[in-house]
């Protein structure tokens, strides 16, 4: 591998969610797999927008169901915009699901939070967490960030640069 995809590769490795848009519906609309209880439009890098999304209930909580292809003419549905790794799934998932929790009134506070790694040669990384607390803010932060970026699990600590509360 040459040193151009070696920085192709680390460019995609930092995909991360910048903005969530949930529009919750008042009442829980019933399909095949669970209860439609929002549709979500999400933000990547702020350079991507992917639209269609859906937050469902079902047998083991809340979920996240990706853009369904409508020309499909199989039995299942076949996704037409989805995360390859785990970590970014679950990354997509959590932001999703924590904006839904808000804006549905289930979760308490916004906050803004500023990271930066000791390692990562002055990168720092801008979130918004919903968190009942500063201190809570601060640890899921960390998660996240870990989350974004796995190569930082073991290699150092993320200092908070910044935490603010806002509406």
């Amino acid at each position: 591998m040459d040193k151009k995809e070696k920085n192709e590769e680390k460019i995609f490795e930092c995909l991360s969610v910048t903005a969530v848009h949930i529009y919750p519906f008042h009442e829980s609309v019933s399909v095949k797999e669970g209860n439609l209880l929002a549709c979500a439009n999400i933000v990547l890098n702020d350079q991507l927008v992917i639209r269609g999304m859906r937050v469902k209930a079902g047998a083991n909580g809340l979920f996240v169901v990706y853009p369904n292809d409508p020309f499909y003419q199989g039995e299942e549905t076949r996704s037409t915009v989805f995360p390859m790794t785990r970590a970014l799934r679950e990354h997509i998932e959590n932001c999703v699901l924590e904006k839904y929790m808000y804006e549905t009134e289930k979760a308490t506070v916004k906050f803004k939070v500023e990271l930066k790694h000791q390692q990562l040669s002055g990168a720092s990384l801008q979130m918004e967490i919903i968190a009942a607390s500063e201190k809570e803010a601060k640890s899921r932060a960390k998660e996240k960030a870990i989350e974004i970026i796995p190569s930082t699990k073991d290699n150092g600590d993320w200092n908070i640069l910044k935490v603010e509360q806002y509406q």
